[in-house]
C-alpha cells in the first residue's frame, strides 16, 4: 500500500541558501519587513470597510544595539493563518489560496521573506491581532533551529502585526551589529522604501520621523523638482530629464540624460522600484541596450520579480516594457528636434562616439539617431538630417587626410564633401545613404576627383608636356603619377591623392622600415598584393604661380628638385607620415636649392 510522505525542510540549510545564494546582502531583511507590512495594509484596505488609507502606517523602533521592532496596522493574522503563512516555507498570505492568484496590490510573491531576518538574528517574534478576531493577540516565536511556538497572550496592541528581532545571533561578526542602529535602519528604509504609498515612521525617543514621500513621476509638471530628485538619488547633475510613462500601464518614472560621455558597455546605476519598493539598481534588463546615456528612476506594478526580488524575470512583459521605454526615448528626441534643437545637438555631441557605436550595429535605432549625428563637412558641421535634406550629390571620404586636402576645393566649388574617417562613420554614412531620398551620397573615387578638377589650359603645350615627362620619371619611384589640372584655391600648388590600396601599401612600406627579418617576408607579400591596384596621383595646379614658373623652366635638374619638393610638401599637407627616403629627399633638395645660382 502506498503511503504519502511530506518533505522536511532543513531551516539552517534554507537560511544558508538565502544569505549566500538568494539575497545579495542581509540588508534585504528591511525590505522584506517593509513588504510584509505594506502588503498587510493593502489586504486590510481591500477587506475592512472601516479602515481607510489615511489610517495606514508602518512604524519602526530601534533599541540601539539590542532590538528592532516593525509595526503595521494591516490585516493581522489569526491562528490558522499563522500556521499557513508563517510556519510553512514557500506559502504566502499574498496569494489567493483557492485560485492561486496574486493580488496586484501586493509587493511580495514568495512566502520566504520573513526568513531573511534569520540572517541578522536567531530569534524572530511576531505578535499579531487580526481584524477578523480582534479580541485575541497571538505570539509566534520562530527559532533558527527550525522550531516555533504559538501562544495567545495578554498584550495591548491595535489591529495589525509587530515583528521583533533581537541582536542574539550566535554565529555572527561585527557587521550584524550595524543593523541594530536607528540611523542605519533609517537609511535602509529610505533606500528601499522611499516611494512606498503608506507612511513609514521611525522613532528616536518620542520623536517620530517620516522616511518616505509621495512623488508624482511627471517631469512636465515640475522639472526642477525632478532634476533635484535625480541629483539626490542618482548622485549627480544631469543635462535634462523627461517622463517615462508606459502606454499599457507597465511602468512610470523619470529618465535623466547624462552630461558626460560614457561607453556603450557601461551599465549605469538606476533606481528601479517594484510597487514602490526598490528592486534593483541595475537597469540592464529593463532599458534598451542603446540607452547607455540614460539613468532612470522607475516604478513598475506589473513586471514579475525573481525569487530574490532583486531583478525581473525575462518574459514577454519585460520585453514589452523595454520596447516602450525605447519608444519614449525616441519620442523625447523627436520633441527636442521640434522644440529645443540646441539641447538635442548638445546631447548627441556629448555622447557622439557611443551613439555612433550603437548606430553602426543597431538597425533599430537608425531612424531615431541618424538624423542627429553630426558630421564634419566642407560646409561645416552638418547633422545627418541636414545631409538628407541637402538635395544634390554629396561625396564622402573615409580618409581623414584626404578630406583635409580636398575640403578647400569643395568649398570653392560650393559642393559637399563629408569626412567619414572617424571610427564607426563609414558604416553610419552607408546607412544614411540607404535611407536618403533627396541626396545622393557617394563615396569619393579617383575619377570623382578628376571630374572636379578642371582641365588645364596648358594641355598640349610643349613646355607643360616636358614638365609632365620629367615629373613622371621622378615620381615613378614613389609609385605616383603626375597630372596637370586647374583648381581653386590657386594658392595650393599641388594635391596628392591616393586610393585605399595605395594607402595600405604606404603603411606596409613604413612598417618595413622598422620590421625585423621574421616579418619582412610577410610584409613584402602584402605589398605585392597591393601594388597592382594601388593608385597615387600628384595634381599640379596650373592656376598656381609656382607651377606656371616650373612650366617656363628649362633646367631639368632644377625641375627634378622642385618636383620632389612639391611631392613631399603635398604629403605633409595631407598629413601622410613620411617614409625615411622621402624625408631624406626633402632635405637633399632643400640643400640643392641653396646651391642654385
Amino acid at each position: 500500500m502506498e503511503k504519502d510522505y511530506k518533505f522536511k525542510v532543513n531551516l539552517g540549510g534554507m537560511i544558508d541558501i538565502l544569505s549566500n545564494h538568494l539575497y545579495s546582502s542581509p540588508d534585504v531583511f528591511v525590505r522584506e519587513l517593509l513588504q510584509n507590512g505594506t502588503d498587510a495594509i493593502s489586504a486590510r484596505l481591500a477587506q475592512d470597510k472601516d479602515f481607510s488609507e489615511a489610517d495606514a502606517k508602518i512604524e519602526i523602533k530601534v533599541e540601539e544595539g539590542k532590538s528592532i521592532v516593525f509595526r503595521d496596522n494591516g490585516t493581522g493574522l489569526n491562528e490558522d493563518e499563522i500556521h499557513r503563512f508563517l510556519s510553512v516555507i514557500g506559502q504566502s498570505s499574498k496569494y489567493d489560496i483557492e485560485n492561486n492568484m496574486a493580488s496586484g496590490d501586493y509587493i511580495g510573491r514568495f512566502g520566504i521573506g520573513l526568513l531573511s531576518c534569520f540572517m541578522v538574528t536567531d530569534h524572530i517574534c511576531v505578535r499579531t491581532r487580526s481584524y477578523k478576531s480582534p479580541d485575541t493577540v497571538l505570539e509566534w516565536k520562530g527559532m533558527a533551529d527550525g522550531t516555533y511556538t504559538i501562544d495567545e497572550i495578554e498584550y495591548e496592541m491595535p489591529v495589525g502585526t509587530e515583528i521583533i528581532i533581537e541582536n542574539n545571533k550566535k554565529e555572527r561578526d561585527e557587521s550584524v551589529d550595524e543593523y541594530y542602529n536607528c540611523d542605519n535602519i533609517s537609511n535602509l528604509v529610505y533606500y528601499y522604501g522611499l516611494f512606498l504609498k503608506y507612511p513609514v515612521y521611525t522613532f528616536s525617543g518620542e520623536e517620530k520621523t517620516r522616511l518616505n514621500l509621495k512623488f508624482d513621476f511627471d517631469a512636465e509638471k515640475d522639472k526642477k523638482l525632478c532634476m533635484s530628485l535625480g541629483k539626490t538619488f542618482l548622485g549627480e547633475d544631469f543635462l535634462d530629464c523627461f517622463t517615462l510613462r508606459s502606454p499599457t500601464g507597465l511602468f512610470s518614472g523619470i529618465a535623466y540624460v547624462l552630461q558626460y560621455p560614457v561607453s556603450a558597455n557601461v551599465h549605469n546605476m538606476h533606481r528601479i522600484y517594484l510597487k514602490n519598493m526598490l528592486l534593483t539598481e541595475n537597469g540592464q534588463k529593463l532599458l534598451p541596450d542603446w540607452a547607455f546615456f540614460i539613468r532612470c528612476i522607475i516604478n513598475t506594478n506589473n513586471l514579475k520579480p525573481t525569487s530574490s526580488r532583486e531583478d525581473f524575470y525575462d518574459d514577454d512583459a519585460l520585453e514589452r516594457a523595454k520596447h516602450e521605454i525605447g519608444d519614449i526615448i525616441a519620442d523625447y528626441f523627436e520633441d527636442l528636434d521640434m522644440q529645443n534643437k540646441e539641447l538635442l545637438y548638445k546631447i548627441v555631441s556629448i555622447h557622439s562616439l557611443a551613439v555612433k557605436s550603437v548606430i553602426s550595429s543597431e538597425n533599430a535605432m537608425d531612424d531615431l539617431l541618424l538624423p542627429y549625428i553630426i558630421f564634419h563637412t566642407s560646409m561645416g558641421d552638418l547633422t545627418g538630417k541636414d545631409i538628407l535634406e541637402f538635395g544634390s550629390t554629396a561625396f564622402y571620404t573615409t580618409d581623414e587626410n584626404q578630406f583635409r586636402q580636398l575640403a578647400p576645393l569643395y568649398v570653392q566649388r560650393n559642393e559637399l564633401l563629408i569626412n567619414a574617417g572617424y571610427v564607426y562613420e563609414d558604416s553610419i554614412i552607408n546607412k544614411l545613404s540607404e535611407i536618403s531620398r533627396k541626396t545622393d551620397i557617394i563615396k569619393l573615387t579617383d575619377s570623382d576627383i578628376d571630374f572636379m578638377l578642371d582641365d588645364s589650359e596648358f594641355d598640349g603645350d610643349p613646355a607643360a608636356d616636358k614638365l609632365l615627362r620629367i615629373a613622371s620619371r621622378i615620381l615613378k619611384k614613389y609609385d605616383c603619377k603626375p597630372s596637370l589640372k586647374e583648381f581653386s584655391p590657386f594658392e595650393i600648388p599641388s594635391l596628392y591623392t591616393i586610393n585605399e590600396k595605395a594607402y595600405k601599401a604606404r603603411q606596409i612600406r613604413r612598417s618595413k622600415q622598422s620590421a625585423n627579418n621574421v616579418f619582412m617576408g610577410m610584409l613584402n607579400s602584402f605589398e605585392n598584393e597591393m601594388s597592382s591596384s594601388a593608385v597615387a596621383c600628384l595634381y599640379l595646379n596650373t592656376n598656381n604661380l609656382i607651377i606656371r614658373r616650373l612650366i617656363d623652366t628649362d633646367d631639368e635638374e632644377k625641375l627634378s628638385c622642385y618636383i620632389e619638393i612639391l611631392y613631399v610638401q603635398s604629403l605633409l599637407s595631407g598629413h601622410f607620415p613620411l617614409l625615411n627616403n622621402e624625408m631624406k629627399v626633402l632635405n637633399e633638395n632643400l640643400y640643392k636649392i641653396m646651391t642654385f645660382n
